[in-house]
């Protein structure tokens, strides 16, 4: 009797060894690692950053993600992905953190077999992500790099629910989001919600998206405003838009996305066009963007691309309209510096690029961008970029003056094995006529870092 007993409880715990060694080899373990030296310089010359004169930076910076992902059933998965992002040698409670950066369930054929659902922290981006790819839009982020390396940071995922309908070659996109929780009474709560159809050519490698979202309760990221909506007088961003990208040879890419923004914002507005008490305006916006990229049929891979973007401004901040795009959750960088010093909003962007590889293991690249204001600030004698470690300076500028100024943006990528990159880049800012003499130095920022991928 003993001897049976034994024997089934060997049996037992082999099957329980073996169904534990199953569930372990479902999960995939995979990260990277980042590490950068990083020195840069946007004061341009002479500006203030929160009363003191604005200085060059220098500083190390490690990024280090872990990824888990577990298929549990045929239909049904998860994923866990934990980050740190810390300058060296900072060892507060906040830089020691480590974070949740992923945090999601998938359930495909739901209740109907073309529908996946996916709940959870989870990564949204479509198209070129000019609507939405960053919750906070990659000006700024609330971590440890708050202030000193916010444009840096890859922490990009969103709180959300989504839906996803495939009659491939259809695809229709539902999302729910917190973008900012506020307190838990729902007037200070920030939601997106809406939907993104894509269409998918069975030529041409082309696609076709139209969307339609909903920031309710949005504060203008262009101001940076943290007021909390009457409920009787709540703030709400809609965004309509498309997008198509295809190519007409082999070779070349094209592409095109317009959107139209509406509804009513919240403005800081003095009678005399200053920013000071609040008001309530009609949101009248458009965002405009086009490129080229061609790739020749040649030696050394080389790739020519031009881009141009137009994004609405305001020409004035007292009448009963807002016509200033909203950047809501945009991920997008024309150039380095340019993006730490102004949001995607009031402005013309050209953007030409280039790159080529001389050996299989390494590309060039090199790019040049242009940017000018669309309208007129008005009554601006200083200009603070509204978020981003360039957020505490104050610019000297001429407002009469609508020419930003112009970047140059150069980096070489070395892939060392198939798993690990060495990683140069530089980037020169030079001031346009917007800024007066005392703020019309070069800004600069150079970074060398090697990444790792497991």
């Amino acid at each position: 009797m003993m001897g049976k007993k034994l024997l089934i409880l060997a049996v037992l715990s082999l099957a329980y060894l073996s169904l534990s060694y199953a569930a372990v080899e479902n999960i995939k373990v995979s990260g990277d690692i980042t590490a950068q030296a990083i020195t840069r310089d946007f004061s341009l010359g002479d500006s203030l950053k929160n009363g003191n004169i604005a200085d060059a930076e220098s500083f190390l910076l490690s990024q280090v993600r872990l990824r888990l992902d577990a298929d549990l059933t045929e239909n049904v998965s998860a994923v866990v992905r934990l980050i740190n992002e810390r300058l060296w040698d900072s060892e507060t409670a906040a830089n020691s953190d480590i974070d949740l950066d992923l945090g999601y369930v998938e359930m495909k054929e739901f209740l109907y077999q073309p529908l996946t659902i996916i709940v959870g922290r989870q990564p949204l981006r479509y198209g070129n992500a000019l609507i939405i790819g960053d919750p906070d839009t990659n000006q700024d982020v609330a971590t440890a790099l708050t202030g000193v390396a916010d444009d840096l940071s890859l922490r990009k995922s969103f709180d959300a629910i989504r839906g996803i309908l495939d009659f491939s070659p259809w695809v229709l996109d539902l999302v729910y989001a917190k973008i900012n929780e506020g307190g838990t009474n729902v007037n200070d709560d920030v939601n997106l919600f809406g939907g993104n159809l894509a269409y998918t050519w069975n030529s041409f490698n082309g696609i076709t998206e139209a969307y339609f979202w909903v920031f309710d309760n949005n504060r203008l990221a262009s101001y940076g405003l943290a007021d909390t909506q009457h409920p009787e007088n709540q703030t709400t961003t809609y965004v309509v838009g498309g997008r198509m990208q295809f190519n007409p040879i082999e070779k070349l890419t094209l592409g095109l996305e317009g959107a139209y923004q509406f509804g009513d914002v919240n403005v800081d507005v003095l009678s005399d066009g200053t920013i000071g008490a609040t008001e309530y305006q009609h949101l009248s916006a458009f965002a405009a963007q086009a490129m080229a990229e061609y790739r020749f049929a040649t030696n050394y891979n080389p790739v020519l691309g031009l881009m141009y973007a137009y994004f609405s401004g305001d020409d004035d901040t007292t009448d009963d309209n807002h016509n200033a795009w909203d950047p809501v959750a945009e991920d997008q960088t024309a150039g380095e510096i340019i993006n730490i010093l102004f949001p995607n909003s009031n402005a013309h962007v050209i953007k030409l690029y280039g790159s080529m590889m001389p050996r299989e293991d390494i590309t060039l690249g090199l790019a040049y961008i242009w940017s000018k204001m669309a309208q007129h600030y008005v009554n601006l004698a200083t200009y603070s970029p509204w978020a981003g470690p360039a957020s505490g300076n104050a610019y000297q500028v001429d407002r009469n003056d609508t020419y930003l100024g112009s970047e140059i943006d150069a980096y070489m990528l070395y892939d060392y094995t198939e798993d690990v990159q060495i990683k140069l880049t530089g980037a020169w800012f030079i001031p346009g006529d917007f800024f007066k003499g005392d703020n019309d130095d070069l800004a600069y920022s150079l970074k060398a870092g090697v990444t790792v991928n497991f």
